[in-house]
């Protein structure tokens, strides 16, 4: 998508207005109130979405704000009753109350020991491997970060493990190309988790809605082989069930107009409904020079979550979402000036359960999607269909507190079929040349059973992992995948965790004629984390192997410091460097070279990033700035003849991404400005400018039609994007 949206996208609507609806509640004035701020008891730390209630009427609760802080009325007849204050993860705070307090309370919750029966539904929501997890994103961290505009695939993609090179969501981790990228919503794989995802790498955002995401894991190395054989590493996504009022919100910018409401559903549970649209010409007409490529952009899409409590520890959670988009960007190449045109429509939905006991656990998964796309230009169009289907079962047992084991078995089933016309001379899209009509059919499915355990002992916790296809086949050979980790905690708030092992991905053809492709990778990091309310630091180094039809290595290493000066003000900067040996393959193997060609090399020696974040009664103001290395790419070093149709052809480097594009820079800047009336009602005003420096970042290079004079393509220019936000609740 282009790269307006990864700022000025339906996310950051939708994750601006989130923060009004957890904000409102609780800052609405009634005469009986309950007023008070939820902290960690340990670390002091402010929680965000805590849910305060009277256990007499609990469809009147509300949640905590930004700052830890809430307000609840007392409807008229409900006191005495018992205040209920919960969270995720810790133990609830119970007080009895026979009238309003006369001042605000401070409420200190205790992390819960999730072998304790009060917290049991704790367990089957979270990893076994959650003790090796290097980072973890709640809907704070997603909605204050400046460069991740509401969205949490490109909240992700700020942190240091991050090696994209381009502007999208497709998140590149630690040197490895986004398709070794593990995707998962509520334990279902999610495969094209991005808008307009054919759009050159620009601008595309993730279709995840913020307002639904409770929290992001992210496992850069050695990803948990109990979701699967993700390769690189892997994003776990967990949608929020927590009971919410009856809410109604309209959002409107220069390219997008949705409308998002939820009611509670009964008194367990929640369900939640957004719809979007988007047209880029209002944002044409404000950004003119920004949209000299892409004279035509739209999409529609839409979700439904639902999340309810069955019985006193199972939980229930289904999400459905659509969408329909389409662009047309203009497409300049030594063979054509052309219109490429792009359609697609799909939809998915995921269902799952989850139940637990004191001494185990059961989750069930279930996913399917269906997808339909068209794209065209020169003599090259196609006409895609794809299918997926997943199913897994997964059982945890503690057999000590310290010691359990988790055991699964999943289906994971994906088909695609391309039909068009194509070229005749790979590359050449001149519709004078001769073409030629095919279709491809490709597909792959796995059974695969895992066994994770993990031990704790003092300090040290371990974990093992393997991982075997289970159905061998001639097109799927079996396989194995292991892992091992092992964590050693040098205080309550840092540690060290070295992981390594060995994994097997399949991932989606490069271009239609080829097929799946089969990654063989081996890995090994060590991780340093420290975690203080007021900062956080984390470093890195790590190696891999990654063996397929075209083979490399990866060195890297990286550090990141988080520092809140007071709670309205937080900055963070990180530097990495990651070091990739040229591509490998067999020299007389054709698709290879053409593969290795295609494919990103992520040579980074330096990727710096920062964010800053200021807040006040003012409103709100954040800055991000990004500034790597150039990312490699194989350059045309002239023209040799093809005696077959007459016309020059590109002659390539011999050695793939030999070359590199100029360094990056990019500064961004945003502001907001939230307001609320007595009746809960709120209102935000947003502002985004975009590459502030109007900085000529190139994205590629196109060639004259002798391929004497290349001609430098850049990513987005300077961009101003603003809108607003309407809650009624």
């Amino acid at each position: 998508m282009h790269p307006v949206f990864s700022w000025c996208g339906r996310p950051w609507l939708r994750g601006l207005a989130l923060l009004c609806l957890l904000g409102g509640p609780a800052l609405g004035q009634t005469p009986r109130q309950v007023r008070g701020t939820v902290a960690d008891n340990v670390t002091g730390e402010k929680l965000l979405g805590a849910t305060v209630r009277l256990a007499g009427q609990p469809t009147s609760a509300t949640a905590t704000d930004l700052d830890g802080a809430f307000a609840l009325a007392c409807p008229p007849g409900s006191l005495p009753d018992t205040l209920v204050v919960s969270y995720v993860g810790y133990r609830p705070w119970r007080l009895p109350l026979t009238a309003p307090p006369a001042g605000p309370l401070l409420v200190r919750l205790a992390a819960a020991n999730v072998q304790t029966l009060a917290q049991v539904e704790v367990t089957a929501k979270r990893p076994i491997a959650e003790d090796f997890i290097v980072r973890e994103l709640n809907f704070l961290h997603i909605v204050t970060n400046p460069s991740a505009a509401a969205d949490p695939l490109l909240a992700v993609r700020t942190l240091p493990a991050a090696t994209n090179t381009d502007e999208s969501a497709s998140i590149s981790l630690r040197g490895s190309d986004p398709a070794q990228t593990g995707i998962y919503l509520n334990n279902v794989p999610v495969y094209d988790a991005v808008k307009f995802a054919q759009l050159s790498g620009l601008g595309t955002f993730g279709i995840f809605s913020v307002e639904l995401v409770k929290s992001v894991l992210v496992f850069p190395s050695n990803p948990p082989l109990e979701f699967g054989n993700a390769g690189a590493g892997l994003i776990s996504l967990t949608t929020d069930e927590q009971p919410r009022p009856r809410f109604v919100q309209v959002s409107a910018g220069l390219a997008n107009s949705g409308l998002l409401g939820g009611v509670p559903l009964g008194r367990r549970g929640m369900v939640k409904g957004y719809a979007n649209g988007q047209n880029g010409q209002l944002l044409r007409a404000v950004n003119p020079a920004s949209f000299r490529q892409l004279p035509r952009l739209g999409s529609v899409d839409g979700g439904l979550h639902l999340a309810t409590k069955v019985g006193q520890y199972g939980t229930v959670k289904a999400f459905a979402y659509g969408i329909a988009e389409r662009y047309a960007y203009h497409l300049r190449d030594a063979s054509l000036d052309d219109l490429y045109r792009y359609r697609n429509r799909r939809g998915f939905y995921t269902l799952s359960y989850e139940q637990a006991w004191p001494r185990a656990d059961l989750s069930l998964a279930h996913g399917l999607s269906l997808r339909r796309t068209h794209d065209a230009v020169g003599s090259y169009r196609t006409a895609r269909r794809g299918h997926d289907a997943y199913a897994a079962l997964h059982y945890r047992r503690y057999w000590t507190d310290a010691f359990s084991t988790r055991l699964g078995l999943s289906y994971d089933k994906r088909r695609q079929r391309v039909a068009g016309q194509f070229p005749v001379v790979p590359n050449v899209l001149d519709p004078e040349l001769p073409t030629y009509a095919a279709t491809f059919g490709r597909g792959r499915t796995l059974w695969e059973a895992y066994q994770y355990t993990k031990l704790r002992r003092g300090p040290w916790t371990s974990g093992l992992g393997l991982r075997l296809n289970a159905r061998p086949r001639p097109a799927q050979p079996g396989y194995l995948s292991a892992q091992l980790n092992l964590r050693r905690d040098l205080s309550a708030h840092q540690f060290l965790n070295l992981s390594g092992g060995q994994y097997t991905a399949t991932t989606a053809p490069e271009a239609p004629q080829f097929p799946f492709r089969h990654t063989r990778t081996r890995q090994l990091a060590l991780d340093y984390s420290h975690t203080h309310p007021a900062l956080v630091v984390a470093a890195a180094v790590y190696t891999k192997h990654e063996r397929a039809l075209v083979s490399g290595r990866v060195v890297g290493m990286e550090a990141y410091v988080e520092r809140t000066f007071s709670p309205h003000v937080r900055a963070d900067f990180s530097a990495a460097s990651v070091w990739a040996s040229r591509p490998r393959f067999r020299a007389a193997d054709a698709a290879a070279r053409e593969l290795a060609r295609m494919q990103r090399r992520y040579h980074l020696p330096f990727i710096f990033k920062s964010n800053l974040r200021l807040a006040g009664k003012w409103g709100e103001l954040g800055a991000a700035a990004q500034y790597r290395a150039g990312a490699p790419f194989t350059p045309v070093l002239g023209a040799t003849p093809d005696l077959a149709t007459g016309r020059l052809m590109p002659r390539y480097d011999s050695e793939p991404n030999s070359a590199t594009l100029p360094h990056y820079f990019r500064a961004d800047l945003s502001a907001s400005k939230y307001m609320r009336r007595l009746n809960g009602n709120t209102l935000v005003l947003y502002a985004v400018l975009s590459n502030v420096l109007n900085t000529r970042n190139v994205s590629r290079y196109t060639y004259s039609p002798d391929y004497t004079q290349a001609t430098p393509v850049y990513f987005q220019r300077r961009l101003l994007y603003f809108g607003l936000v309407k809650t009624w609740q």
